[in-house]
């Protein structure tokens, strides 16, 4: 189930417990709209570890495609910053230039 529909339905369940409390007279039905309250009460933390919880994967999955793609933008940069020396060295080479170290 979703995380909107359980939100959805935790709020219909406190709607609705809250009019039973308000309408309620005996003590029984106050008892019924308690449970159902801490029940809702239990839904609704429950909701939120479970969106923590599937928050806190999403971060880590985003974090490892953050890693991934760094290093391969740094093996790129270092791969283009190799193919700029090599070109300077052979330009220079070929200019016959006593020190072909770029």
């Amino acid at each position: 189930m979703s995380i909107k529909r359980t939100l959805l339905n935790t709020a219909l369940v406190l709607v609705t417990a809250g009019t039973l409390a308000a309408c309620g007279q005996d003590s029984e039905e106050k008892n019924a709209v308690e449970d159902s309250l801490s029940q809702a009460g239990d839904a609704v933390e429950q909701t939120i570890d479970d969106a923590g919880d599937a928050l806190n994967s999403a971060g880590e999955s985003v974090q490892g495609s953050m890693d991934d793609a760094g290093d391969s933008l740094e093996s790129t940069m270092t791969d283009a910053g190799n193919a700029v020396e090599d070109t300077c060295e052979q330009v220079k080479e070929k200019m016959d230039s006593k020190d072909t170290d770029c």
